[in-house]
């Protein structure tokens, strides 16, 4: 399964189920960057319905992590 299918799978998910999948995904990596729980990730979505220009896009992401070096 090629990962544009596996994303559009995802998309299919609630909120919270793929709150829970990213928690997983991240759980997965051999190396974890950064330990996040379900309740944290459920708060920043609490946090982003509230205001939602906390939001940032993957491009957005993606140029950040490259500025750090990651």
């Amino acid at each position: 399964m090629k990962l544009e299918e596996i994303e559009a799978e995802t998309a299919k998910l609630s909120e919270e189920q793929r709150a829970a999948l990213a928690s997983r995904l991240l759980r997965s990596l051999e190396s974890p960057v950064y330990e996040v729980s379900d309740e944290e990730v459920e708060a920043r979505r609490r946090e982003a319905d509230t205001d939602p220009s906390v939001w940032i896009t993957f491009e957005e992401l993606v140029a950040g992590l490259k500025s750090r070096g990651a």
